[in-house]
Protein backbone atom coordinates (compact mmCIF):
# COMPACT_ATOMS: atom_id res chain seq x y z
CA UNK A 1 0.00 0.00 0.00
CA UNK A 2 0.78 3.60 -0.37
CA UNK A 3 0.17 6.46 2.29
CA UNK A 4 -0.19 9.98 2.56
CA UNK A 5 -0.43 11.83 5.97
CA UNK A 6 -2.28 14.67 5.59
CA UNK A 7 -2.26 16.99 8.66
CA UNK A 8 -4.13 20.50 8.07
CA UNK A 9 -2.57 23.57 10.69
CA UNK A 10 -3.71 26.37 12.46
CA UNK A 11 -1.50 27.95 15.33
CA UNK A 12 0.29 25.41 16.42
CA UNK A 13 3.92 23.86 16.37
CA UNK A 14 3.66 20.46 14.69
CA UNK A 15 7.48 20.02 15.54
CA UNK A 16 7.25 16.99 17.40
CA UNK A 17 4.42 15.67 15.72
CA UNK A 18 6.36 15.65 12.11
CA UNK A 19 9.53 14.30 14.11
CA UNK A 20 7.68 11.68 15.84
CA UNK A 21 5.85 10.77 12.22
CA UNK A 22 9.16 10.62 10.32
CA UNK A 23 10.84 8.30 12.47
CA UNK A 24 8.03 6.17 12.43
CA UNK A 25 7.53 5.90 8.17
CA UNK A 26 11.63 6.06 8.11
CA UNK A 27 10.91 2.18 9.06
CA UNK A 28 7.88 1.74 6.23
CA UNK A 29 8.68 -0.72 3.22
CA UNK A 30 5.89 1.28 1.13
CA UNK A 31 5.79 4.55 -0.28
CA UNK A 32 4.67 7.54 2.04
CA UNK A 33 4.26 11.52 2.54
CA UNK A 34 3.44 13.98 4.70
CA UNK A 35 1.86 16.83 3.81
CA UNK A 36 1.49 19.84 6.00
CA UNK A 37 -0.72 22.44 4.99
CA UNK A 38 -1.29 25.80 6.92
CA UNK A 39 -4.82 27.54 7.25
CA UNK A 40 -3.90 30.85 7.88
CA UNK A 41 -2.11 31.07 10.86
CA UNK A 42 -0.85 33.72 12.55
CA UNK A 43 2.38 32.23 13.91
CA UNK A 44 4.82 29.13 14.25
CA UNK A 45 5.19 28.73 10.26
CA UNK A 46 9.05 29.85 10.57
CA UNK A 47 8.93 26.07 12.50
CA UNK A 48 6.60 24.51 10.70
CA UNK A 49 8.19 25.81 7.24
CA UNK A 50 11.82 23.76 8.55
CA UNK A 51 10.19 20.23 8.72
CA UNK A 52 10.56 19.78 5.15
CA UNK A 53 14.11 19.53 5.73
CA UNK A 54 13.03 16.04 6.96
CA UNK A 55 12.47 13.11 4.25
CA UNK A 56 8.91 13.32 2.19
CA UNK A 57 7.75 15.99 4.16
CA UNK A 58 5.62 18.67 2.04
CA UNK A 59 4.90 21.87 3.48
CA UNK A 60 2.05 24.56 2.06
CA UNK A 61 1.11 27.98 3.38
CA UNK A 62 -2.80 29.38 2.55
CA UNK A 63 -2.57 33.18 2.46
CA UNK A 64 -6.08 33.23 4.41
CA UNK A 65 -8.10 30.46 6.69
CA UNK A 66 -10.61 28.39 4.15
CA UNK A 67 -12.12 26.36 7.25
CA UNK A 68 -11.54 22.92 8.31
CA UNK A 69 -13.57 21.10 5.40
CA UNK A 70 -12.23 23.09 2.62
CA UNK A 71 -8.25 22.20 3.87
CA UNK A 72 -9.45 18.79 4.26
CA UNK A 73 -10.49 18.18 0.92
CA UNK A 74 -7.62 20.31 -0.33
CA UNK A 75 -5.41 18.23 1.23
CA UNK A 76 -6.78 15.05 -0.21
CA UNK A 77 -6.43 16.73 -3.68
CA UNK A 78 -3.27 16.88 -3.05
CA UNK A 79 -2.20 13.62 -1.90
CA UNK A 80 -0.97 11.29 -4.71
CA UNK A 81 -0.78 8.30 -2.43
CA UNK A 82 -4.47 5.34 -1.87
CA UNK A 83 -4.69 5.81 1.75
CA UNK A 84 -5.14 8.70 3.47
CA UNK A 85 -4.36 9.38 7.17
CA UNK A 86 -5.57 12.68 9.03
CA UNK A 87 -4.46 13.68 11.55
CA UNK A 88 -5.23 17.07 13.97
CA UNK A 89 -2.42 19.20 14.62
CA UNK A 90 -2.18 18.90 17.91
CA UNK A 91 -1.62 15.97 18.32
CA UNK A 92 1.17 13.10 18.85
CA UNK A 93 0.81 9.25 18.71
CA UNK A 94 0.65 7.44 21.70
CA UNK A 95 2.38 4.18 20.77
CA UNK A 96 5.66 4.21 18.67
CA UNK A 97 3.83 1.66 16.33
CA UNK A 98 1.38 4.14 15.35
CA UNK A 99 2.02 4.23 11.43
CA UNK A 100 2.21 0.48 11.67
CA UNK A 101 -0.57 -0.47 13.40
CA UNK A 102 -2.92 1.41 10.51
CA UNK A 103 -0.90 -0.04 8.03
CA UNK A 104 -1.69 -3.85 9.37
CA UNK A 105 -5.42 -2.81 10.11
CA UNK A 106 -5.68 -1.48 6.25
CA UNK A 107 -4.00 -4.80 5.26
CA UNK A 108 -5.97 -7.32 7.30
CA UNK A 109 -8.98 -5.85 6.88
CA UNK A 110 -11.68 -5.12 3.91
CA UNK A 111 -12.88 -1.40 5.66
CA UNK A 112 -12.74 1.84 3.98
CA UNK A 113 -12.51 3.87 7.03
CA UNK A 114 -10.28 3.27 9.87
CA UNK A 115 -10.52 5.03 13.30
CA UNK A 116 -7.74 5.35 15.74
CA UNK A 117 -9.57 6.96 18.38
CA UNK A 118 -8.27 9.75 21.42
CA UNK A 119 -5.78 9.70 24.57
CA UNK A 120 -6.09 12.13 27.13
CA UNK A 121 -3.27 12.82 29.99
CA UNK A 122 -4.27 11.45 33.32
CA UNK A 123 -2.99 14.91 34.88
CA UNK A 124 -5.75 17.36 35.95
CA UNK A 125 -4.98 20.21 34.37
CA UNK A 126 -5.64 24.23 35.37
CA UNK A 127 -9.52 24.71 36.04
CA UNK A 128 -9.66 26.98 33.23
CA UNK A 129 -8.84 24.02 31.02
CA UNK A 130 -10.99 21.49 33.06
CA UNK A 131 -14.08 21.13 30.88
CA UNK A 132 -12.70 20.69 27.29
CA UNK A 133 -10.35 17.97 29.32
CA UNK A 134 -13.52 16.41 31.38
CA UNK A 135 -15.12 16.17 28.29
CA UNK A 136 -12.56 14.51 26.60
CA UNK A 137 -12.04 11.68 29.13
CA UNK A 138 -15.25 10.50 29.47
CA UNK A 139 -17.36 11.40 25.94
CA UNK A 140 -14.28 10.66 23.74
CA UNK A 141 -11.88 8.36 24.92
CA UNK A 142 -12.89 4.73 24.32
CA UNK A 143 -11.65 1.39 23.71
CA UNK A 144 -12.73 0.36 20.05
CA UNK A 145 -14.67 -2.06 21.49
CA UNK A 146 -16.86 0.44 22.61
CA UNK A 147 -16.73 2.33 19.55
CA UNK A 148 -17.40 -0.57 17.12
CA UNK A 149 -20.71 -0.84 18.53
CA UNK A 150 -21.77 2.20 16.98
CA UNK A 151 -19.24 2.83 14.43
CA UNK A 152 -20.70 5.64 12.34
CA UNK A 153 -21.52 7.57 15.64
CA UNK A 154 -17.85 7.41 16.70
CA UNK A 155 -16.44 8.83 13.76
CA UNK A 156 -14.32 11.87 14.11
CA UNK A 157 -11.85 14.01 11.89
CA UNK A 158 -8.84 13.96 14.92
CA UNK A 159 -7.09 10.67 14.20
CA UNK A 160 -8.26 8.44 10.93
CA UNK A 161 -7.42 6.76 8.00
CA UNK A 162 -9.54 6.05 4.59
CA UNK A 163 -8.99 4.97 1.44
CA UNK A 164 -8.66 8.06 -1.12
CA UNK A 165 -11.34 6.80 -3.47
CA UNK A 166 -13.61 6.67 -0.89
CA UNK A 167 -13.09 9.90 0.61
CA UNK A 168 -13.37 11.52 -3.03
CA UNK A 169 -16.93 9.82 -2.78
CA UNK A 170 -18.12 11.73 -0.44
CA UNK A 171 -15.80 14.88 0.71
CA UNK A 172 -16.26 17.10 3.42
CA UNK A 173 -18.94 19.55 2.87
CA UNK A 174 -17.51 23.42 2.65
CA UNK A 175 -20.69 24.44 2.75
CA UNK A 176 -20.30 24.30 6.42
CA UNK A 177 -17.80 27.54 6.76
CA UNK A 178 -18.06 27.58 11.26
CA UNK A 179 -16.64 25.18 13.62
CA UNK A 180 -17.98 22.14 14.40
CA UNK A 181 -19.92 19.16 13.41
CA UNK A 182 -18.49 18.64 9.76
CA UNK A 183 -17.24 15.22 10.68
CA UNK A 184 -21.03 14.08 11.78
CA UNK A 185 -22.02 14.80 8.48
CA UNK A 186 -18.76 13.30 6.39
CA UNK A 187 -19.40 9.99 8.24
CA UNK A 188 -23.58 9.88 8.41
CA UNK A 189 -22.48 10.74 4.63
CA UNK A 190 -20.16 7.45 4.50
CA UNK A 191 -22.62 5.45 6.02
CA UNK A 192 -25.28 6.32 3.74
CA UNK A 193 -23.20 4.80 1.05
CA UNK A 194 -22.56 1.90 3.49
CA UNK A 195 -18.90 2.03 3.10
CA UNK A 196 -16.76 -0.15 6.07
CA UNK A 197 -16.00 1.36 9.33
CA UNK A 198 -13.55 -0.41 11.77
CA UNK A 199 -12.21 1.16 15.13
CA UNK A 200 -9.05 0.09 16.21
CA UNK A 201 -6.90 0.60 19.66
CA UNK A 202 -4.32 3.06 17.89
CA UNK A 203 -4.95 6.10 19.75
CA UNK A 204 -3.37 9.38 19.53
CA UNK A 205 -3.14 11.89 22.25
CA UNK A 206 -4.65 15.65 21.97
CA UNK A 207 -2.44 17.64 23.47
CA UNK A 208 -4.00 20.86 23.49
CA UNK A 209 -6.14 21.78 26.43
CA UNK A 210 -8.91 24.49 25.24
CA UNK A 211 -10.08 27.25 27.72
CA UNK A 212 -13.81 26.77 29.03
CA UNK A 213 -14.84 29.87 27.81
CA UNK A 214 -13.49 28.95 24.35
CA UNK A 215 -14.82 25.46 24.46
CA UNK A 216 -18.14 26.55 25.10
CA UNK A 217 -18.30 28.90 22.25
CA UNK A 218 -16.95 26.08 19.75
CA UNK A 219 -19.66 24.51 21.08
CA UNK A 220 -22.04 27.02 20.37
CA UNK A 221 -21.00 26.95 16.44
CA UNK A 222 -20.63 23.54 16.70
CA UNK A 223 -24.68 23.18 17.39
CA UNK A 224 -25.53 25.62 15.13
CA UNK A 225 -23.71 23.46 12.30
CA UNK A 226 -25.16 20.83 13.28
CA UNK A 227 -28.64 22.37 13.03
CA UNK A 228 -28.01 23.39 9.13
CA UNK A 229 -26.87 19.79 8.60
CA UNK A 230 -30.08 18.39 10.14
CA UNK A 231 -32.17 21.24 8.27
CA UNK A 232 -30.36 19.97 5.14
CA UNK A 233 -31.27 17.12 5.53
CA UNK A 234 -34.13 14.91 4.46
CA UNK A 235 -34.01 11.50 6.04
CA UNK A 236 -33.71 13.03 9.29
CA UNK A 237 -34.13 10.00 11.28
CA UNK A 238 -30.18 8.49 11.22
CA UNK A 239 -29.16 11.40 12.71
CA UNK A 240 -31.80 11.67 15.41
CA UNK A 241 -31.04 8.47 16.08
CA UNK A 242 -26.90 9.18 16.57
CA UNK A 243 -27.26 12.17 17.96
CA UNK A 244 -28.62 12.54 21.73
CA UNK A 245 -29.28 16.51 21.75
CA UNK A 246 -31.15 16.43 18.01
CA UNK A 247 -33.44 13.88 19.74
CA UNK A 248 -34.09 15.79 23.12
CA UNK A 249 -34.92 19.06 20.46
CA UNK A 250 -36.88 16.96 18.56
CA UNK A 251 -38.70 15.43 21.20
CA UNK A 252 -39.63 18.93 23.14
CA UNK A 253 -40.57 20.31 19.41
CA UNK A 254 -43.58 17.62 19.03
CA UNK A 255 -44.48 17.62 22.35
CA UNK A 256 -45.22 21.06 22.01
CA UNK A 257 -42.63 21.84 25.03
CA UNK A 258 -39.50 23.27 23.25
CA UNK A 259 -40.81 27.32 23.97
CA UNK A 260 -41.54 27.08 27.75
CA UNK A 261 -38.35 24.29 28.41
CA UNK A 262 -36.00 26.81 26.35
CA UNK A 263 -37.43 29.88 28.38
CA UNK A 264 -36.31 27.59 31.59
CA UNK A 265 -32.85 26.55 30.17
CA UNK A 266 -32.22 30.06 29.01
CA UNK A 267 -32.72 31.52 33.03
CA UNK A 268 -30.91 28.56 34.25
CA UNK A 269 -28.10 29.61 31.82
CA UNK A 270 -25.47 31.48 34.21
CA UNK A 271 -26.24 28.13 36.47
CA UNK A 272 -24.86 26.04 34.10
CA UNK A 273 -21.84 27.84 33.15
CA UNK A 274 -20.70 28.55 36.39
CA UNK A 275 -20.66 24.82 37.37
CA UNK A 276 -18.84 23.89 33.73
CA UNK A 277 -16.39 26.87 34.74
CA UNK A 278 -15.91 24.95 37.97
CA UNK A 279 -13.16 22.87 39.52
CA UNK A 280 -15.66 20.06 39.30
CA UNK A 281 -17.72 20.49 35.83
CA UNK A 282 -20.54 17.69 34.93
CA UNK A 283 -21.10 16.33 32.04
CA UNK A 284 -25.35 16.31 32.72
CA UNK A 285 -25.17 20.18 32.80
CA UNK A 286 -22.87 20.52 30.05
CA UNK A 287 -25.65 18.40 27.99
CA UNK A 288 -28.35 20.77 29.16
CA UNK A 289 -26.30 24.02 28.32
CA UNK A 290 -25.82 22.24 24.62
CA UNK A 291 -29.68 21.27 24.84
CA UNK A 292 -30.48 25.16 25.86
CA UNK A 293 -28.18 26.46 22.72
CA UNK A 294 -30.00 24.01 20.19
CA UNK A 295 -33.15 25.21 21.45
CA UNK A 296 -32.79 28.52 21.26
CA UNK A 297 -30.96 28.00 17.65
CA UNK A 298 -34.09 25.74 16.26
CA UNK A 299 -36.75 28.70 17.79
CA UNK A 300 -34.64 31.46 15.81
CA UNK A 301 -34.80 29.82 12.30
CA UNK A 302 -38.99 29.78 12.68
Amino acid sequence: MTLSICIPIYNNNVSSLIQELSVQTSQLSCNYEIILMDDGSQCHKPENSQLTNLPNVQYIELSSNIGRSAIRNKLADTAQYDFLLFMDCDTLPTSTHFIHNYIEAAESSEADVIIGGYHYKKEKPANEYLLRWTYGLNREEKSAAERNQHPFRSFSTFNFMIKKEVFNHVRFDESLKEYGHEDTLFGWDMKRHQFKFLHIDNPATHLAYEKTDDFLEKTKSSLKNLWIIYQKNNDKKDLLQDIKVLRYQSFLQKSYLLRPISYLLSHLEKYFIRNLSSENPQMFIFDLYKLNVLCKVSLEKK
